[in-house]
């Protein structure tokens, strides 16, 4: 407002428009958030290895204070690691500053290969100079019984003299599995081998957990000279697998 000296003083009045002008001066935030049945808690996303490819397991929000080119964020994942981000939306009526990803798998998981990735989301503005940030999720690769146990050898012979005493070991069978934990549990037992149907669980045994079989008799060459008899290998996921043993 301006006045006069006058006797009376006179006044006028003029209005001023500040506008301020905005400075790229706030780092985009990145907020990673839990979707579906995909546990997420502190920073740590559990995720089966046997989800499909492009499976999303968490929802990426990121948000800019600024204005105008200062605001609009470009959002990546760095490093090679098995997941990509796609927008959740087309983006039409979305604001410049604020966008949601999801976080999807690009290829499949495999416990056995590598149980944990650090995936490291980047988030960059179109200011000048730019400024970035950077927000990160454990993904760690739950174990499912994807591979099927396997014996050391489908077929074992062994050489073993008469007169034994009873409880001797005869061998020790092995079966692996790639698995682990109660997927890579076996029981050992045995079964007649289909060219018999002799029983063989009364001459000989197997330790249910080791895979040793013994012999419960004395054997004798005269008056027989070669017992032949499978060993199954059951899991409580799993069917019934054998090999067989020929003494």
């Amino acid at each position: 407002m301006a006045r006069d000296r006058g006797q009376p003083p006179k006044t006028d009045k003029a209005t001023v428009v500040l506008n301020i002008r905005d400075e790229n001066d706030n780092v985009p935030t990145i907020d990673i958030r839990k979707i579906g049945r995909i546990p997420l808690r502190d920073g740590v996303a559990s995720v089966a290895e046997d989800v499909l490819v492009d499976t999303p397991i968490a929802l990426v929000q990121v948000s800019d204070r600024d204005q105008g080119e200062n605001g609009v964020v470009t959002c990546t994942v760095v490093g090679d690691v098995p997941f990509q981000l796609k927008p959740a939306s087309e983006g039409e009526g979305e604001p410049q500053n604020k966008r949601k990803y999801f976080l999807h798998t690009s290829a499949p998981l495999d416990y056995e290969a590598v149980r944990d990735y650090n995936v490291v989301i980047v988030a960059v503005d179109s200011g000048s100079p730019s400024l970035s940030s950077n927000n990160s999720l454990l993904v760690r690769v739950g174990d499912t019984n994807d591979n099927p146990p396997v014996f050391s050898q489908a077929v074992l012979e062994v050489s073993f003299p008469e007169n034994n005493l009873p409880g001797e070991r005869v061998a020790t069978v092995v079966a692996t599995d790639a698995d682990s934990g109660k997927n890579a549990e076996i029981t050992y037992s045995l079964e007649a081998s289909p060219l018999s149907s002799e029983a063989p669980g009364g001459i000989f045994s197997i330790d249910p957990d080791s895979g040793d079989v013994s012999v419960l008799a004395v054997l004798d060459r005269e008056q027989r000279d070669t017992y032949e008899f499978q060993i199954a290998m059951t899991m409580s996921h799993a069917s019934c697998r054998t090999c067989s043993l020929s003494m």
